[in-house]
């Protein structure tokens, strides 16, 4: 990268933060931060356009919907407020790396969009992932678990969502990562019945 696009990436670390410091949800600054080390971390040794990397990694949860206004424009704004000259790329990647975009039947197209989304899904497993899940439920005043599966306790997030993510991985080095994470998620699970059915 040029020293352009690095001064564009501290510029874009420090937008995120004023947007998301202040985060109960899961989706805080640290989350992004997270994604973008993770995102660098799965680019090594591929022939990628870290910048475009960087900078969806960075901006992909500033118009979350779980989070922000339905109008929210704050990825929009900082790529055309910079002169961002890849920002349709970016964009297309922030639009459908999302889980709930995939479900709808679309998804990204592109190795970079690969690794943001890869990067994104780990966060969202493992042991971070579980704190995440219990945090957004807060958030959403869910309920801890109600002996179902299909509802919108956090327990059931486990089964409609985080456990799928695994086969959902798009890059070997983190489908590694996915494996241990959510083999993790499953001993906690076994553990949580044990203590939540008390004999």
């Amino acid at each position: 990268m040029n020293k352009k696009q690095v001064e564009l990436i501290e510029k874009a670390k420090t937008y995120a933060k004023s947007i998301l410091e202040n985060d109960y949800s899961g989706h805080d600054f640290q989350h992004v931060l997270r994604v973008y080390k993770m995102a660098l971390k799965l680019s090594r040794n591929k022939d990628v356009n870290l910048f475009i990397v960087s900078l969806a990694a960075l901006l992909h949860d500033l118009d979350d919907y779980k989070i922000s206004d339905k109008d929210s424009s704050n990825v929009k704004d900082f790529l055309l407020n910079n002169n961002i000259q890849e920002a349709e790329e970016i964009k297309n990647i922030i639009n459908n790396m999302s889980y709930s975009t995939y479900v709808k039947g679309n998804n990204v197209s592109n190795l970079e969009g690969y690794i943001v989304q890869d990067a994104d899904r780990l966060d969202a497993i493992g042991a971070i992932g579980i704190a995440r899940c219990f945090a957004y439920s807060g958030y959403k005043n869910r309920s801890l678990y109600n002996n179902d599966k299909d509802d919108e306790s956090s327990i059931a997030h486990f089964y409609q969502k985080l456990l799928r993510l695994q086969d959902l991985i798009n890059t070997e080095a983190a489908e590694k990562i996915a494996v241990e994470r959510t083999t993790f998620m499953k001993n906690y699970l076994e553990q949580f019945y044990k203590e939540w059915d008390i004999e």
